[in-house]
């Protein structure tokens, strides 16, 4: 009976799963645009470079937080990985102005050192998550998608509430 039971509430769990149906506003995932603040010519920029190839992710390597926002505003970029490091000190400035109106893009802090600090830091500054450096490709995978995941829900929320026009 509990075996039963169990298969029976397994069952209704598939039926809830995520559909995959898309909005018109969404583009598909194939086509999505990822904005690295880093020096791309370490290590980790080529590495984000290539999963963004094996991805099929259009990454735009940038080494200033102007040419960042720059292609945000140009490529409508939902996710932006900074290097803490090349921010130096001003890194909470650069979060705060690359998540803000109008993008809004999911900012993902990278540095050497990840601690519950920066973590809480970032998100008060309105950043989206912290990634250990050295990348790793399993690690910016599953950052990006829950990033990009997390964006499209919010722009589904201001479609839907007449606060932006899609546009295609």
């Amino acid at each position: 009976m509990i075996r039963r039971s169990l298969k029976s509430f397994i069952s209704s769990l598939v039926d809830l799963g995520p559909r995959k149906r898309r909005s018109p506003a969404q583009p598909p995932v194939d086509s999505v645009t990822i904005v690295g603040l880093m020096d791309g010519d370490d290590e980790d920029g080529r590495l984000l470079a290539d999963i963004g190839n094996r991805s099929g992710w259009n990454v735009v390597l940038v080494d200033t937080s102007s040419d960042a926002k720059a292609a945000l505003d140009q490529a409508k970029a939902p996710v932006v990985l900074c290097d803490r490091e090349l921010l130096g000190m001003g890194w909470r400035n650069a979060v705060e102005r690359l998540a803000g109106p109008p993008n809004q893009a999911c900012v993902i802090v990278l540095s050497e050192t990840v601690d519950t600090y920066l973590w809480n830091e970032v998100v008060r500054s309105g950043g989206h998550d912290v990634l250990p450096k050295p990348l790793r490709e399993e690690g910016v995978v599953r950052a990006v998608r829950l990033a990009r995941t997390y964006w499209n829900s919010l722009a589904r929320n201001r479609l839907a509430s007449g606060r932006i026009v899609a546009t295609s």
